[in-house]
């Protein structure tokens, strides 16, 4: 039977001299695609947010934060607006208002034009 001082000395040495490269380049380079990809989806969600907010602001004369916060919910919805949502914004944001958000950001989803002046370029 071994001495618990003989399987210290062998565990000791065995964590001492463990070869983790493999393990870390691993970890490193599932930690980069992951940032990649992340970083990828932002500046996408980024450019459709200024597309739609540059958009709106051509059109409608609203608070900017009520706008940031309408497009970002929209987006994270899917592209809709919830009943719920339209009801807290009805006494600042006119409906046909909250429609042209909600039109725009679900069009910047699927990568449509945005604007009826872009309308006849999506016949073709």
């Amino acid at each position: 039977m071994r001495s618990v001082s003989s399987n210290m000395a062998e565990a000791d040495t065995w964590f001492r001299h463990m070869d983790l490269t493999e393990a870390v380049t691993f970890t490193l380079a599932m930690a980069q695609a992951s940032l990649d990809t992340h970083m990828r989806q932002e500046v996408a969600f980024l450019g459709l947010f200024d597309r739609v907010k540059r958009h709106i602001n051509e059109r409608h004369d609203l608070r900017g934060s009520d706008l940031a916060n309408l497009i970002v919910t929209i987006f994270q919805n899917g592209g809709t607006l919830s009943n719920n949502r339209r009801k807290r914004y009805a006494d600042r944001v006119q409906a046909h208002v909250l429609d042209a958000i909600e039109e725009a950001v679900s069009r910047a989803m699927q990568d449509k034009p945005l604007g009826e002046e872009n309308d006849e370029h999506e016949e073709h």
